[in-house]
């Protein structure tokens, strides 16, 4: 385990015009760590993000990672093209190869109007 003092503001306080960007990065690192790397920071709240002095993005305290699997990163990235795409139907097979729902159930799921709701959901979010 290694400890260092790092001289920074948390990010949620921080006023400076370049909070935004930092978000973005913050955004795509996560992204990366969980679909590319395969090694995610579990503790991403608030207190663990600072800017630092020089305007940079840290993450703080990695004392709790994951490891991903290549399936549940194969599996995020069907799930996310999908949406991307509005290609709603295809969502609760992805519920099933992402261990949501079990494969039993796929044709409940289907039948249960969640591709609708959700549908809905994600178009009012991007208006």
């Amino acid at each position: 385990l290694v400890t260092g003092w790092v001289e920074g503001t948390r990010l949620d306080r921080d006023g400076g015009a370049d909070v935004p960007r930092l978000c973005g990065v913050a955004i795509n690192a996560y992204l990366t760590m969980l679909l590319d790397t395969g090694t995610l920071h579990c503790d991403p709240h608030p207190g663990n993000l600072l800017r630092t002095r020089d305007g940079r993005l840290c993450v703080l305290d990695w004392g709790m990672t994951l490891d991903v699997p290549n399936d549940l990163q194969y599996g995020l990235l069907e799930f996310i093209a999908h949406v991307n795409s509005e290609d709603y139907d295809a969502i609760p097979a992805d519920f099933v190869n992402l261990g949501f729902t079990p494969p039993d159930k796929l044709e409940q799921v289907k039948s249960s109007g969640i591709t609708e709701g959700l549908s809905f959901s994600l178009k009012q979010l991007s208006q």
